[in-house]
């Protein structure tokens, strides 16, 4: 206790010192100088379609440096710029229901500084005027420098959901684990290499300010001559790029979406008629008999799975998480928040526009959330719709991938992650785990509230320090884990209500094994930062056996895949079920363990685990002010 008053005062002292000299804006600008006149024109605004990082990616390159000027504010749907899509010129009717042509409002000047949403009026929280935020494109190997500054009115970071950080863990972007959150009127800068390739997306970590607008798409190309899908596609264009929304209307406290947003834009959700504005739908043109890459990210806050087809064609997944699978053909791909998925689409059928769409389950069902979107066929007439009717039940006929609190089947229309087959130069047979960790993800009642936790644990940090950068402060008062708590006598599971940071503690560079259930009737989205790991197990066992997975685990060991276990950063674990996933601790740090169902990870369904100790992770290089400033 006496060390933390000591660096309180210590941070006070400096505080002080640092704002009689500067103010904090000229300490911005000073540390976080304004781009260039050239570089604003350029890379501000828009979809940084024309920055210097969005080329074609070879072997032989010399790795570039990738700079990026992220401003996080307050912003509108449908805000004025929208407006002149309301004139006549842009607009159609079907059926007596008005339309906004996308192909004429995207010729338009100024078409990047209109958030439409859903045309229903409200607030959000967006990077660079932009919902959803902009794509960053970059090759494998570059290094991405993004100033980001923060213009709202509460504290944010920014994750970078996929990357590894393995050289910068204090880059991670979580407040209070890995870094100091970025205080309002402030700015920081993340550097880190973008290390592995594939489909990922940057998003705040605090509160629910990603499902209010800040997230965007992040991709990390190879090589041709490296990637071992390159000769199943022609195109792989930034416009294929799908981003994927569950939407709350502004002032609603619900936890049951309203509606869905693809890329943004969609359709206004069922029974909304405060704002008769017409509908404008994300549109995604193709070439009859060309092969395309699709990349398709979740950012769900929501219990809200939602599923995705396109009418009339197949999807052949290669990638989950930006990790490459044995391609597999279905109609239907569902995902849980935080998940990818790439897959190729053969523009091989007649020349129309045809329905692509998005139906969500769980709380999404409550209202029966479902949104579209178009895929144009060039040579379609543009101004008009595709034909089939949009319904909530629509479901498509054919294979499922990743359905919802499905174990392994011999239903060949159900096709689970731990199916899948992790495309590999050389397949090896998996490493004995050095130890297996058992952890329960659970809601219950206490007393009058909702229990979100972790091994009946309600995530807690300690106040006022970064744990990666706690060395030496005596934080250890904080610090909890199942083991201690039922050490010092406390029934978690019962009269108590347990709550501290959880740390699960485990030795860096040994291959470890996680078993991760749900002790509920809600499958959780679970995404573990700073790795990737094998998925080699996924199953139910029931509410009447669930608490007792460890004990039936070790009786008769539970299933697991070998071999060619596919690979990701972020699973289901389904109701009254299980995940095993494994991986090797090559990174040391503390890297944060969580549902990604927004709601449930902030109130407490989280933990930290710490690879390895202080000695092996990596140092955080952040002066005395810098470190104050976001303390205090």
């Amino acid at each position: 206790m006496k060390q933390i008053i000591v660096i309180s005062w210590m941070c006070f002292a400096l505080a002080a010192h640092c704002k009689a000299h500067i103010s904090k804006y000229e300490q911005m600008l000073q540390i976080f100088p304004e781009p260039s006149f050239d570089q604003t024109k350029t890379w501000r605004f828009g979809s940084f379609g024309d920055h210097p990082c969005k080329r074609a990616c070879h072997s032989d390159q010399k790795p570039m440096t990738c700079y990026y000027y992220l401003i996080i504010h307050n912003d509108e749907i449908f805000n004025p710029s929208c407006e002149r899509y309301l004139d006549q010129q842009f607009r159609f009717r079907v059926n007596g229901r008005e339309y906004i042509d996308t192909f004429a409002v995207k010729k338009f000047d100024g078409f990047d500084d209109c958030k439409y949403g859903d045309g229903e009026q409200m607030g959000v929280q967006v990077v660079n005027g932009q919902l959803p935020g902009q794509t960053i494109e970059v090759c494998q190997g570059d290094t991405i420098v993004a100033d980001v500054i923060n213009s709202l009115h509460d504290i944010t970071t920014l994750h970078w959901h996929g990357l590894h950080q393995l050289k910068t863990p204090h880059m991670d972007g979580v407040p209070y684990i890995t870094q100091y959150p970025i205080e309002p009127g402030q700015a920081f800068r993340y550097s880190f290499e973008a290390d592995n390739f594939g489909t990922h997306w940057w998003h705040s970590h605090v509160g629910h300010q990603r499902g209010r607008g800040i997230a965007g798409a992040l991709v990390v190309r190879q090589a041709p001559s490296e990637d071992m899908h390159s000769a199943l596609y022609d195109f792989d264009h930034s416009e294929h790029t799908i981003m994927l929304q569950d939407w709350l209307y502004d002032g609603e406290k619900s936890a049951f979406p309203a509606n869905i947003l693809i890329d943004g834009v969609g359709r206004k959700a069922d029974g909304r008629t405060k704002n008769k504005s017409p509908t404008l739908y994300a549109t995604y043109r193709v070439l009859r008999g060309g092969r395309y890459r699709f990349r398709v990210i979740f950012n769900g806050i929501a219990n809200c799975p939602i599923s995705m087809s396109i009418d009339n064609h197949e999807l052949i997944v290669i990638s989950s998480d930006g990790n490459d699978i044995v391609p597999v053909k279905v109609r239907k791909i569902t995902l849980h928040g935080g998940e990818r998925f790439d897959f190729i689409l053969h523009a091989n059928q007649k020349v129309e526009n045809y329905w692509i769409r998005v139906k969500g389950y769980a709380f999404c069902s409550t209202n029966k959330v479902h949104q579209e979107a178009i895929l144009h066929y060039d040579g379609a007439k543009q101004r008009t719709l595709p034909k089939g009717k949009i319904s909530y039940e629509y479901e498509p006929n054919g294979k499922e991938l990743n359905p919802i609190n499905q174990p392994p089947t011999a239903d060949n229309n159900l096709l689970t992650i731990a199916d899948l087959e992790a495309l590999e130069r050389r397949s090896t047979r998996a490493t004995i785990p050095y130890r297996t960790y058992y952890t329960s993800m659970s809601i219950r009642k206490f007393a009058n509230e909702f229990l979100f936790q972790m091994d009946e644990i309600t995530f807690a940090l300690p106040p006022r320090m970064s744990l990666l950068q706690s060395r030496n402060l005596g934080v250890e008062q904080f610090l909890c884990n199942k083991t201690q708590q039922a050490t010092l006598g406390l029934d978690c599971r019962g009269e108590t209500h347990c709550k501290c940071a959880n740390i699960i503690e485990v030795p860096a560079f040994k291959h470890i094994e996680f078993v991760i259930s749900s002790t509920s009737e809600t499958a959780h989205p679970i995404h573990l930062h700073g790795y990737t790991f094998r998925v080699i197990g996924i199953g139910v066992l029931g509410a009447d056996k669930i608490n007792q997975i460890e004990e039936i685990d070790r009786r008769t060991p539970l299933p697991r895949r070998e071999r060619a276990a596919p690979i990701k950063d972020t699973v289901q674990v389904p109701a009254f079920g299980y995940t095993i996933i494994r991986f090797y601790t090559d990174n040391p740090g503390y890297w944060i363990l969580h549902c990604h169902i927004s709601t449930h990870s902030e109130m407490g369904m989280a933990a930290v685990i710490r690879v390895g100790d202080h000695k092996q992770m990596k140092t955080c290089p952040v002066s005395n002010c810098g470190l104050c400033k976001s303390v205090l």
